[in-house]
Order: structure tokens, then C-alpha cells, then sequence
């Protein structure tokens, strides 16, 4: 099955998140055939099409549902205009997010008081990727890793980026985003488990 490679994302041990959508627009997050995610190295990255064979991966633990093994991989090439990919996204129907970041996973985030979005068990969307358009520039600001702060009424809403690209000052308002929900984690033992919001990569329209 063709599978276009939408994002590479940084993970902890050596590893990445690879990111992709099939022809039929199904969202899939690529691990090995023994269930583990790429290594850092993979030589699958974002703007390619692979002709992918893969089998359903047992047990995924919602929202993570896109995971799949994959089996047998073959590259079919690399797209060289980005805008190809709006193209696609618009041309298969895929759901698109707009405006404020409170609307992003069909509005079950919640907000830290410094702005980190984040999910817990009490609403659990049905995916942990999706795209977003957003009606208002995201400014880059160091801290705590590389973050995008987006403007709104209700305080700044902030977002890590977690790509392989090289950051920009300034994703202007109007760019199609891939942000995406982080594996479930917690701070300690008697904290509750969240996926937190990132940023994952954006698209030329």
C-alpha cells in the first residue's frame, strides 16, 4: 500500500516517531515488525512515498491508534513541492482543524497554566494526529525545548515542536500544521496520565 510520509518526529532513546497517511487516507504511525519505533537513522523520512506492507498492530491503547508493523517497505519517490501534500489532504477529505488551538481534537483539550495542551482519560479523541490551520501566526520561543506560541483570549496556548526540520521564527497564520498527542505519560506516581499536544510539522498551501 502507498503510504506518503507526512512528519519525523524526536522521541527519547535513540529513536523517532514516522508519521505518515496512506492512499486511502488512513493515518498510520510506522514501527518495525517486532513493535518498536524507528531508529533515529530509519531511512524512511517526511516528503516521501513508500510502497508498504505492514499488518495491524495488537492492542493499541487509544488514541495511539495508527500504529501498524511494518513488514516490507519499498520507495517509490519524494515529493518535491510540499504543496502537494495540501493537495492531497484537501483531495482525500481529510478533516482539517481551524482557528484557535481550543479546537484542536474536536475541542478536548485542556491547558496548563502555561499554556501546554494536553488530553487525560476523562476524553480520549479517536486519533492522536491531525491537521491544523490556524487563523493566527505561531512565534517561536525557546523553552523547554523549541515551542510556538499562538495568541489567544484565554492566554498563550503553547506548542513543542518535536520535527527533524530546522525551526522557523514564524509559522504564518494560514499554513497547514500536522500536530499530533504524545504517548500517555506522567510526572510521578500519583499524578494523573496525559498525552500532551505537539507540533509536529507544516505544509506549504
Amino acid at each position: 500500500m502507498e503510504v506518503l510520509i507526512l512528519s519525523k518526529t524526536h522521541m527519547n532513546g535513540g529513536h523517532c516517531c514516522i508519521g505518515g497517511i496512506t492512499g486511502l487516507g488512513r493515518y498510520v504511525r510506522l514501527l518495525t515488525s517486532n513493535g518498536e519505533n524507528q531508529p533515529e537513522n530509519t531511512e524512511i523520512n517526511p516528503k516521501q512515498v513508500w510502497d508498504i506492507e505492514f499488518v495491524e498492530r495488537q492492542n493499541n491503547v487509544p488514541p495511539h491508534v495508527e500504529d501498524v508493523l511494518v513488514t516490507k517497505k519499498n520507495l517509490i519517490g519524494t515529493i518535491k513541492e510540499e504543496v502537494q501534500i495540501s493537495n492531497f489532504i484537501r483531495q482525500k477529505n481529510i478533516p482539517i482543524w481551524r482557528g484557535t488551538p481550543d479546537n484542536l481534537f474536536d475541542g478536548l483539550i485542556q491547558f496548563t497554566s502555561s499554556g501546554s495542551g494536553y488530553i487525560d482519560r476523562s476524553h480520549i479523541p479517536e486519533h492522536s494526529v491531525g491537521f491544523w490551520i490556524s487563523d493566527r501566526n505561531l512565534t517561536r520561543n525557546d523553552y523547554n525545548g523549541i515551542r510556538y506560541r499562538y495568541p489567544s483570549q484565554n492566554g498563550w496556548r503553547s506548542l513543542k515542536f518535536v520535527g527533524f526540520e530546522d525551526p522557523i521564527d514564524t509559522i504564518p497564520a494560514g499554513t497547514l500544521i500536522r500536530v499530533s498527542l504524545a504517548r500517555w505519560w506522567k510526572q510521578n506516581e500519583n499524578a494523573e496520565e496525559r498525552c500532551f499536544l505537539q507540533l509536529s510539522g507544516w505544509y506549504d498551501l
